[in-house]
């Protein structure tokens, strides 16, 4: 693989993270225990089904679209004023507020949604659904997609500490779950559907500024994996000491593909996924980016910045 530009259409993420004496998630209280998120796995040649923690990709996805709002405000990027709050309506905050968003020619769902992408980076990558006068629903899914952060079998552990609450008065005893171990993490971002409109077919934003969310997008996931703002972080900060996995890129119509690392052999699985569409679909069709600490997870976030381009239906063919 050269150090050329390509277009981008799909990129897929899935690693092993670590995390140490962690609360990130939890699912409320039983008197006076906090209790943690936990999942069911059940994987081939179990006898039983194993009981994990994890970490909810509605969790992980809140965790991106905070520093996505941070980044995008950073590098003055396009936002609706509920964008700029970080109100979860975000584009519908102004409708409710009655923002002049649409013009009097703006009658059809194709006008609406041009006019919702234009004004909303925040919209535009992590989706919306609004009603909107005479009943019309707009509604867009998000770029970016999450799975859970589910612990390995056997690799993750959580375990009960007491705390008190100390006050003026008696202390307040409590419980915490805190969770330690390697915990298996997927994404995928559909690319080309960035400024994308649906119904015409085209898009409602220039390449340059497709660019740029592209980027401001990359940039978040980076830092959402740098800094998990969950819960609890103000005493029980997480240790994230390991990163591992595989980013791949398509750059043809062509799903970017991933493995959950729930698979001992995830990474040569992708490998062979990836060599097998480029037999499929021509050279270059799939890129993959390995990495094996936090650092180089950074460092090919930040190739693929430098060497992404938007997609263009015009320009799959012209790559490597």
């Amino acid at each position: 693989m050269t150090n050329t530009n390509f277009p981008v259409h799909s990129i897929s993420v899935s690693g092993t993270l670590s995390w140490q004496l962690h609360a990130l998630n939890n699912e409320g209280n039983e008197g006076n225990q906090s209790l943690t998120r936990r999942y069911y796995i059940i994987q081939k040649d179990m006898t039983e089904p194993e009981y994990v923690n994890g970490v909810s990709g509605d969790m992980l996805k809140h965790i991106q679209a905070e520093h996505l709002h941070r980044i995008a405000i950073q590098e003055g990027l396009i936002l609706s004023e509920g964008g700029k709050q970080f109100h979860p309506d975000r584009i519908g905050y102004d409708l409710e507020k009655g923002l002049p968003i649409f013009t009097q020619s703006d009658t059809d769902l194709t006008a609406k949604t041009n006019q919702v992408l234009q004004r909303c980076t925040i919209s535009d990558l992590e989706g919306f659904m609004v009603t909107v006068k005479g009943g019309q629903t707009l509604k867009r899914e998000s770029v970016i997609e999450f799975g859970a952060a589910v612990g390995l079998p056997t690799l993750v552990k959580t375990q009960s500490y007491f705390h008190a609450k100390y006050g003026t008065d008696n202390p307040t005893p409590y419980n915490v779950q805190v969770s330690s171990g390697l915990y298996a993490t997927v994404l995928n971002i559909e690319a080309f559907r960035i400024g994308y409109n649906p119904h015409n077919f085209s898009y409602s934003i220039d390449p340059i500024e497709r660019k740029k969310r592209l980027d401001v997008l990359l940039k978040s996931v980076l830092y959402t994996y740098l800094q998990p703002n969950g819960a609890k972080r103000n005493t029980h900060l997480p240790h994230p000491d390991h990163f591992e996995g595989v980013i791949t890129v398509s750059t043809r119509r062509c799903p970017a593909p991933m493995l959950s690392p729930l698979s001992e052999s995830y990474s040569r699985q992708i490998h062979s996924l990836a060599d097998t569409l480029n037999n499929l679909n021509g050279a270059g069709t799939i890129h993959c980016f390995d990495f094996g600490t936090i650092a180089q997870f950074a460092e090919q976030i930040q190739t693929l910045i430098e060497r992404s381009q938007p997609w263009e239906s015009n320009n799959a063919e012209a790559i490597e």
